[in-house]
């Protein structure tokens, strides 16, 4: 990697994804021997800005690495040999100087152990941030791989660096679940510290305290903004199981979602093949199937939840006569109940384990794990 006229970062036999993913293809200038990819320090700091490492991010790191390279000397002032161990501003003093002379044999002293402890991208920034002039070429070049024959020429090296780091942060960014609105998005979150704890830090529940529309209508637009902003996590859209959740999505799965998206429901549950109901014109309960009816997220909390003086709470059944799948769901009284009680029961849990016992998680421990064989 030269700017100017000057070499600041080699590498031997292979180049740095990292660092070729910085350029685009119309960037690439063959003119005889020389063969690499041109930029200027503007654009690519403008490119690392975008990217997370900002000026004060490649400072912090720097100082930090000094720190520990500071630590290995007994005496801080010089190093083994006697020689000064310099600080971060005179590391960065250096940089300076030779970026910027118009010395073609100038030379830098790099420091060794601290630029090792760096990511090759925060050494490009600070060299960009010294720069005085935001125009000078920096030039990517890899003469070298094309005459070993490491290196066809014509490959188009730069999107296939953005891909497979694209595919990195894929890989390594956590799951993204985003649900009908933040009731929903809590209320898992907070099962899953009790069900799944090692999950924690690789599940994430979207949070709506920033106004996000929740109902499965705002949960099918939220999809289509995510894909049409390219968001590159995995993503699982879950939805609720009844009639009116199918609904309103059957479109959108119909339409397809890339393949880093899956839109599911809460799965059906044992407890929903034979569960209470009421009707309008009806005076005693029903025991029916509700799986895909009635299944919001409260019917997942636990029978203990659902059960007052020893009976389940019914579904109440909405629509006419007429259709032949009716839209279903508990009082929201019991609703409310339940999500309260659900909190406490959540908040037992963690204080005491050996409560698990005597609660229902069945209906958390199938949501997640339907999240989990998602992309199965």
């Amino acid at each position: 990697m030269e700017i100017g006229e000057h070499l600041l970062l080699e590498c031997r036999g292979g180049y740095i994804l990292d660092l070729a993913a910085l350029f685009t293809e119309r960037e690439l200038q063959t003119d005889g021997d020389r063969y690499g990819y041109v930029s200027t320090a503007g654009e690519l700091r403008d490119r690392l800005q975008l990217q997370g490492f900002t000026a004060g991010r490649a400072q912090r790191e720097l100082e930090a690495a000094v720190r520990v390279w500071h630590s290995k000397h007994e005496n801080p002032d010089a190093d083994d040999l006697g020689i000064p161990v310099r600080d971060a501003a005179m590391i960065l003093d250096e940089l300076r100087a030779f970026v910027n002379s118009s010395d073609e044999w100038a030379h830098y002293e790099e420091p060794e152990y601290v630029f090792w402890q760096l990511d090759t991208r925060s050494i490009l920034r600070l060299a960009l941030d010294v720069v005085a002039d935001v125009h000078l070429p920096v030039c990517y070049r890899l003469d070298d791989l094309v005459s070993w024959g490491l290196l066809e020429r014509g490959t188009q090296i730069t999107d296939q660096a953005r891909a497979e780091r694209q595919q990195n942060v894929v890989r390594d960014a956590p799951l993204v679940v985003l649900t009908e609105g933040s009731t929903d998005s809590h209320l898992l979150a907070e099962g899953v510290r009790v069900t799944h704890p090692h999950l924690a830090g690789f599940l994430r529940f979207m949070d709506f305290g920033g106004g996000a529309e929740g109902s499965v209508g705002g949960l099918g637009k939220l999809v289509r903004s995510f894909v049409g902003a390219g968001i590159t996590n995995r993503v699982v859209a879950i939805a609720d199981n009844d009639k009116a959740a199918h609904d309103a999505l059957d479109k959108l799965k119909r339409a397809g979602v890339p393949d880093g998206y899956r839109v599911l429901h809460y799965p059906d549950l044992p407890l929903l093949r034979r569960y209470p109901t009421l009707g309008p014109q009806l005076v005693n309960p029903v025991i029916m199937d509700v799986n895909g009816r009635a299944g919001s997220l409260e019917m997942y909390l636990g029978r203990d939840l659902l059960t007052v003086d020893g009976e389940l709470v019914p579904v109440q059944w909405t629509g006419s006569e007429g259709q032949q799948a009716h839209q279903g769901a508990i009082s929201a009284s019991d609703k409310a109940r339940v999500q309260a009680a659900f909190r406490k029961k959540v908040k037992t849990a963690l204080e005491d384990p050996a409560a698990r016992d005597s609660q229902d998680w069945s209906g958390v421990e199938a949501i997640v794990e339907a999240i989990l064989g998602a992309f199965d």
